[in-house]
């Protein structure tokens, strides 16, 4: 039996050997894997590992954490409130509804004049100290008499994204192949006449139109509800902060000249503030590179101003147009030409100096321009007619008979 073997095993390896010594190393590693691969030792190997989890029981699967998009509002209000600055304050005022605060930095005046009150009204997308303009008006203003109270605003709603729809494959429903026996019973009546059944299906198809119609309406009714309702919220929003910051003011520092300054898009918010509340407060505009907000429900600037019956100061970095043509296209341009067509008299509008490189130098530039403008309009202006009144009731008392 073992010569028998022996002789087995010399015969295979006489036929075997010169084939591996024709072939190179890889073809050799892949014929050596296959070979383990399908082994009847590792096939059964295999099929106990794949079928110990399942009598074991299911792996637990790991839960999924729900998609949540990032708040610019929560990030940037935690960055604000690292800033350390020993004369402003931080304040988190309640403005009247649940789980709503103002977040506002106050600075109190710092020359011993009290001239009034200022509420800043950031720009999109910015904060209450933003660098560029709006942190050197409040602290700089508040030097020279003034009690700046900046706030922050919430951003806008955006709007929700529609969804794809197309009504009018909504009412073609895909029909199934006609079988044998309706061929067959479409066959034998197609010589009777179809009149009936043309006159039943159409008001079918009539009542499904109206239905889809009435459905595309009411669906249609209740988007537009929608966005008045969300326009309507940050609308009563954007007053209830800023009759927060006038109520703080008034309350803490006294002063009943206001002044609602605001910055970009701040601009047309402040303006619609002061159109809602110019007959309640003692308000003033002063607007600093009005621009109309993106959003299409937003308020419109030019029909805002107006219905303004107070002091007006429009500033704006746009270059000086020469031509009709651009007179058009520029926006400050049509707030001016709509203020001479309406004869608003305490409508100022001025052009502020080119920019500089150097952002420091700008801002410093912006806060004399506007501290002149604002002393000039409201201040000095106000001033000469009270002057004019007491002069004018005193004429009027002098002229009066003895007795």
């Amino acid at each position: 039996m073992c010569s028998y073997f022996n002789g087995a095993g010399v015969l295979l390896s006489a036929c075997i050997l010169p084939i591996i010594a024709y072939m190179n190393i890889r073809t050799l590693c892949l014929l050596i894997a296959y070979l383990f691969l399908t082994s009847p030792v590792y096939a059964e190997e295999a099929q106990n590992e794949t079928v110990q989890p399942a009598s074991s029981g299911a792996a637990p699967s790991m839960s999924e954490k729900p998609r949540t998009e990032p708040n610019p509002n929560i990030a940037r209000i935690s960055d604000l409130l690292k800033i350390q600055d020993p004369i402003t304050e931080v304040l988190h005022l309640d403005t009247g509804k649940d789980d709503e605060k103002l977040l506002a930095f106050y600075r109190s005046e710092g020359s011993g004049i009290k001239q009034g009150g200022i509420i800043l009204f950031p720009d999109t997308e910015t904060h209450t100290d933003w660098p560029d303009g709006l942190s050197e008006l409040r602290k700089g203003l508040s030097d020279f008499g003034w009690y700046t109270l900046s706030i922050y605003l919430p951003s806008e709603k955006r709007p929700e994204i529609p969804e794809r729809t197309l009504p009018v494959l909504s009412s073609i429903k895909p029909q199934a192949p006609p079988s044998e026996a309706e061929s067959a019973e479409a066959g034998e009546g197609a010589e009777e006449p179809q009149t009936e059944n043309t006159a039943t299906e159409a008001p079918a198809s009539t009542e499904k139109t109206e239905t889809q119609s009435s459905n595309n309406s009411d669906t249609s009714s209740e988007q537009t509800n929608d966005e008045t309702k969300a326009d309507e919220k940050y609308e009563e929003q954007i007053y209830r902060l800023g009759t927060t910051a006038s109520n703080h003011l008034t309350s803490e520092a006294g002063v009943d000249r206001l002044i609602i300054l605001g910055v970009g898009t701040g601009a047309v918010w402040a303006a619609k503030y002061v159109e809602k509340f110019q007959a309640e407060q003692d308000l003033r505009l002063v607007m600093i590179d009005a621009r109309q907000p993106i959003s299409t429900d937003a308020p419109d600037l030019l029909e805002i101003l107006p219905n303004l019956a107070v002091t007006i100061i429009d500033l704006h970095h746009s270059p000086q147009f020469n031509s009709r043509d651009a007179a058009a296209q520029e926006f400050p341009g049509q707030r001016l030409r709509l203020a001479r067509h309406k004869r608003m008299n305490a409508y100022h509008q001025s052009r502020l100096p080119a920019q500089p490189v150097n952002w420091k130098s700008s801002n410093t530039r912006l806060l004399k321009h506007t501290r002149g403008l604002i002393n000039t309009y409201i201040i000095k202006a106000e001033q000469e007619q009270r002057n004019i009144k007491l002069n004018n009731d005193e004429q009027a008392d002098s002229e009066k008979a003895p007795g």
